[in-house]
Parts: C-alpha cells; structure tokens; sequence
C-alpha cells in the first residue's frame, strides 16, 4: 500500500511542519505501508528527492507560489497512491493568503481525481480570533476563513486535535466523518529532575500574539522578588513576522538575566527544557493544541498557560494540569509565575501527574496508532468493508 504524506517539513521550524516530522517517521517504522512519500516545500541546499527513515522526501513547491494546489494535485495524478495524507493549517503555504488558497485546495483537487484522503485541520480559522492573531484579508477575512474550512473539509475523513474543533465540526457538518486524535507528544517521556537556580523557558515560533512582550515585562517584575530567577527565549520567528524578535530584543535589551538562542535544532531541546523551571505559554492568542505543553509534560516540566479557549482545551481534554493567568494581564502573570517559584512541591506535584498521563496515553506510537485506525476508516468508507487497509 503507498500512503503520500503532503506536509510542512524541516528545516523550516513550525508547529505543524515538527508534527508532520515525527508522525511521518512514525508511520514508516509502523511497517503498515509498502512504500510511503511525502510532498512539501522546496528548501535552500536541500535536493528535491531523497531518502529519509524509509521514505521518499518531494521538495514540490515554492513557498509563497500561486500554483501550490495544482503542482501537489498533478504529482498525485502521477504517483496514484492509496491514500493520502494531508497535515494542514491555515498558513502553512506561504504569508498571502493566494498561496494558502491555492494549496489548500489540493484536497479537492485530489478528491475530484478520486484519491482517498484524510485531511488533519491543526487550526479552523472561523473558531479564532482572527484580529488577535493579525490575520490579513480586511474585511473579506471572515468570508475567507468560511471557505478554508470548506475547502479543507473534503476528505473522506478530517482528523482534529482538539474535541472542541471536532465538536463544533460535527454540528456544521453532520455527514462529515471526524475524528478526535489528540496532539500527544513527539519524544519519549524521560522525567528530568530539576536544575540548580530558577528559570523561565518560552519556546514558541515568536509572533506579536506569542506573548513574549507581556512575559518580559512580567520577568523584569519578577526579577525584584527572585534576584537569581532568569528567563531564556527560544524559538524562531513566525514568517508573516519578519523582525519581529529584533525589534522585542532591542526594546529588552537592558534586560539583565535574559538568555536569546533563536532557533534550536530539535537534537538539543531535550536539553533546553532540562534548565527550566517553569514552562511559559503567555500567548494573547492560539488557533489549536500546543505541541509545547507536551513537550514540557514529556520531561517533567510544570507550565504556567493563558487562559485562552484552545490552550485550556489542550490541557482539559488530554487530563493534562496547568497553572492558568488571565488572558493578557501581567499581575496576574506575576502572581501565578511567583506563586510556583516558591512552591517547589506545586511544581512537581503539577508535572508528575503530567508525565503519567502523557507516558500512559500521549506517546507518538499511540498518535500512530490512531491514524492508522483513521486512515483504515477512510479506505473502508470509499471502498467497503473488503478494501485493503494498513494494518
């Protein structure tokens, strides 16, 4: 059986691109499928065909390109798989929403050439706040978000993270086959005792809604009552915010206590979330599950989460704890980041718990495992019960 996998992919770094990452090496060490390949964007000294952890990498498109939906449409004219997979968000093409319209119709442009597809939706545009998140489009944006979720509907099964999304996705969409896969983790649960001296870890492809402005602000305050406490920054910009970590960095830069790394590979997080103490999501706005939570519940990190509906949604639906702050509000910010820096045994009851349920349920061979079931729901329902399925 050959599955196409159509995904973001390394080296650009984003939530959704780390996700195709790990399922796609996952479902080539399942032995479920003869031959798999995976379709994504073009990248600088990187060849456009190889072989990686048994399967073929295309490096299809262009980033930005008007032609993305049809470029992956005519590739699987040409490659006929079984299936196919689709690991999509909202802007995962390119920063215009021209290149995101036109790859987002590669799931039907193949369902009209009568490819089986599974199509997972990490965010639903119409749900967030797309002011919040600086969405552009004008007026047109909320029309333009209706017609995603349309376009990114027909598959024979939609696969979600969140059981909000797939809730408020069966209500608008009762024929549609849905199916609730939690984010899970990408890396094996290994419990890291904690290091000498207080620290506060965000980890984020940093954007204005990233919160990191709100974070700093709340460090510096912070710093008065905890003189040793420090705070490292890691992550890579988001691509509609070119100059983004600069200008925050310039602004901060008197800052004492503060560790910028921009980017880290994915060899070295284990050790990066080894030095905190604290995990900081301060978003001001979110569009689906946090991979970040996972990662600090993998190794036995305690986080502090805005309130926000999807991040709260991560945490609840998984039976994940977390030390929630108001939306946006520094002191309480402040509050809850001190009140956890004083009690080292809230930090590790918080993360123990997290690390049992991650490491009995949230595994990536357990995310596997799920789609796997998804993907032989989808052969089943366009071929019948006698169809051949991955098993």
């Amino acid at each position: 059986m050959h599955l196409v996998i159509v995904t973001p992919f390394p080296p650009r770094v984003t939530g959704i691109g780390q996700y195709g990452y790990h399922l796609s090496r996952a479902l080539a060490r399942s032995g479920a499928f003869r031959r798999i390949t995976l379709l994504t964007e073009q990248a600088p000294h990187r060849p456009p065909r190889e072989r990686w952890e048994g399967l073929t990498v295309e490096r299809l498109w262009r980033r930005d390109g008007v032609a993305v939906g049809g470029q992956i449409a005519l590739r699987l004219r040409r490659l006929r798989p079984d299936l196919v997979w689709y690991n999509l968000g909202a802007s995962v093409f390119g920063r215009t929403p021209q290149a995101n319209l036109s790859g987002l119709l590669s799931p039907l442009l193949g369902r009209l050439a009568g490819l089986v597809s599974v199509v997972t939706l990490h965010e639903i545009a119409e749900l967030a706040d797309l002011r919040a998140l600086d969405v552009p489009g004008g007026p047109l944006v909320r029309l333009g978000a209706r017609l995603l979720t349309r376009l990114t509907t027909r598959a024979d099964v939609v696969c979600v993270t969140l059981r909000r999304h797939a809730d408020w996705l069966a209500a608008r969409y009762p024929d549609l086959p849905v199916v609730h896969i939690p984010h899970g983790t990408f890396d094996t649960p290994r419990w890291l005792a904690e290091t000498e001296g207080p620290e506060l870890l965000i980890f984020a492809t940093f954007a204005p809604f990233k919160g990191l402005e709100l974070l700093l602000t709340a460090f510096r305050q912070l710093r008065l009552r905890h003189p040793r406490l420090r705070l490292t920054v890691a992550g890579a910009e988001h691509p509609r915010f070119p100059g983004y970590l600069r200008r925050v960095r310039r602004a901060f830069g008197d800052l004492p206590g503060v560790r910028w790394l921009g980017y880290v590979p994915e060899a070295d997080l284990r050790h990066l979330f080894a030095r905190a103490t604290l995990v900081v999501l301060p978003y001001t706005a979110a569009t689906g599950a946090s991979s970040v939570l996972y990662r600090a519940a993998t190794w036995g990190r305690a986080f502090v989460v805005s309130d926000l509906p999807e991040l709260r949604a991560t945490v609840e639906e998984a039976g994940l704890q977390a030390a929630f702050f108001r939306c946006g509000d520094r002191e309480s910010l402040v509050a809850t980041l001190d009140a956890l820096l004083a009690a080292p045994e809230l930090r590790t009851a918080q993360a123990r718990h997290n690390y049992r349920v991650v490491a009995a349920h949230l595994t990536v061979e357990a995310t596997c495992r799920a789609y796997l079931g998804a993907f032989r729901r989808a052969l089943i329902l366009r071929h019948g019960v006698g169809a051949l399925v991955p098993t």
